[in-house]
């Protein structure tokens, strides 16, 4: 059960400014506020959104920074994932992209959101009830596909280091602020048979957190051993097979591509 303790006073109280409400809610139930602090960007959050059940027990309100004249983008990010959490009973994972094939906002290049803390610490993040935390206030991060992508491999500090600040991805009209690392998976290792000494890839999925390669050529018995498996790293792998870094760069987790040639074409399989 799900309890209002703190929260309410904590999105009223924070940033230092009243919050406007939008007039229209999310679901029937979450209302959406802007505040607009004195020294930050607009920021548009949700009261409401403690109160979906989640299966861990988890509460969070959700919060998103945009640039003044764009809180239409933030209500649109704020409605995907309430819906997530209300149909799945989970809350968004921190500093993990969910990555969308195409843009979420017409007219844009954002297709992915996650979930980070925020600028200001724990003073806005932490919600506490007589002293005791209680949840949480998470700030959604609207992306490009290649700012995800090196989220994805080197972490949000990072995208923001490489970007020059937190105000370089607040525009959601923007290019990308950051190019996309050589390699989606990063350093993750890909495990492949040792029939790739011989044969090149035919099928590579990313599962999101490796990549897996085959020649088409195993049995099931090559398979099921082992011993005919191999570790390699990202970049021993590209290096190998250079025309898998297209898919390697632009791949979602859970797609499969399937290789006819080394020209670097590619089918999805599972799309």
């Amino acid at each position: 059960m799900t309890s209002d303790h703190g929260f309410p006073e904590h999105v009223f109280d924070s940033l230092g400014v009243a919050p406007a409400p939008f007039p229209d809610l999310i679901g029937g139930s979450v209302r959406i506020a802007e505040k607009r602090p004195t020294d930050g960007p607009v920021t548009v959050m949700t009261l409401g959104a403690s109160r979906l059940p989640t299966d861990t027990g988890e509460q969070v309100e959700l919060a998103v920074e945009v640039i003044d004249g764009q809180q239409g983008a933030a209500f649109a990010a704020l409605e995907i994932v309430c819906d997530d959490i209300a149909r799945n009973r989970r809350v968004p994972p921190v500093g993990a992209p969910w990555r969308n094939t195409e843009p979420f906002l017409s007219g844009t290049r954002i297709t992915a959101i996650m979930a980070t803390g925020s600028r200001w610490g724990s003073s806005f993040d932490e919600v506490r009830h007589e002293g005791a935390l209680v949840g949480h206030v998470r700030t959604l991060r609207l992306l490009t596909d290649a700012e995800a992508a090196y989220a994805a491999a080197r972490g949000w500090e990072a995208l923001v280091a490489e970007a020059g600040s937190l105000d370089a991805l607040l525009d959601v009209t923007r290019d990308d602020a950051v190019a996309a690392p050589a390699g989606i998976a990063g350093n993750r290792p890909v495990f492949l048979s040792k029939l790739h000494a011989e044969h090149p890839p035919r099928w590579v999925t990313f599962t999101g957190a490796h990549l897996q390669s085959v020649t088409g050529l195993e049995s099931d018995a090559d398979m099921n051993d082992s011993a005919n498996h191999e570790v390699w790293s990202v970049d021993s792998f590209l290096a190998r097979f250079p025309w898998i870094s297209d898919f390697a760069q632009q791949a979602l987790p859970g797609q499969t591509a399937l290789f006819t040639d080394a020209s670097g074409a590619y089918v999805l399989e599972n799309d």
